[in-house]
């Protein structure tokens, strides 16, 4: 509730703030890894912070030409997914939102893992899936390492097979003869 002063300013009147939820402090030193990245032309350092547990808590992408757009929209992006993460939503959602979103720069990476991506942000929502979330539900995403990739083909028996069996069956269809007209 806000309460009208003569000169048109708001002020708080108490009963706002007890409705915020207090979020759980995170701790003052947590284990994280920094990784250097580059995306089409974009070169970056991607920091993943955890907490004790092995829970993602806090996420952080600094684009190395600061100053830019680029590095504006990314911090940002840091931003909201660490408040996210603060606020108990789940790292598979805010994965499954960035991968696959599309904008410059984008092409190849510098990551064996991640051959291309179509955007930086493309990048850090794979990154942090093959890092933090289990093969079942990256294989939901479609975001497996070559080795994943090649082994699911091997299984669901992709490949070379998969061409004889389409020879032989245009050879075994029968022939559909049209009706002559007259």
């Amino acid at each position: 509730m806000t309460e009208w002063i003569e000169d048109s300013a708001t002020r708080a009147t108490g009963t706002e703030h007890a409705a915020r939820a207090a979020l759980p402090r995170p701790p003052r030193r947590m284990k994280s890894t920094t990784r250097s990245f580059t995306v089409g032309e974009g070169k970056g350092y991607l920091t993943v912070a955890g907490t004790p547990e092995g829970k993602v808590a806090e996420v952080m992408v600094r684009m190395a030409k600061q100053g830019s757009t680029l590095a504006g929209m990314m911090d940002a992006f840091s931003s909201t997914v660490t408040r996210g993460l603060q606020h108990g939503v789940p790292l598979e959602v805010l994965v499954a939102d960035y991968v696959g979103t599309r904008f410059e720069p984008s092409g190849l990476t510098n990551d064996p893992e991640i051959k291309q991506a179509s955007s930086v942000m493309d990048y850090v929502g794979r990154r942090l899936a093959l890092d933090h979330l289990p093969y079942d539900v990256r294989g939901g995403l479609g975001v497996l390492t070559a080795e994943e990739r090649a082994a699911k083909a091997t299984i669901d028996g992709v490949g070379d097979a998969v061409w004889t069996d389409l020879v032989g069956l245009s050879m075994s269809a029968p022939v559909v003869a049209r009706p002559r007209r007259s």
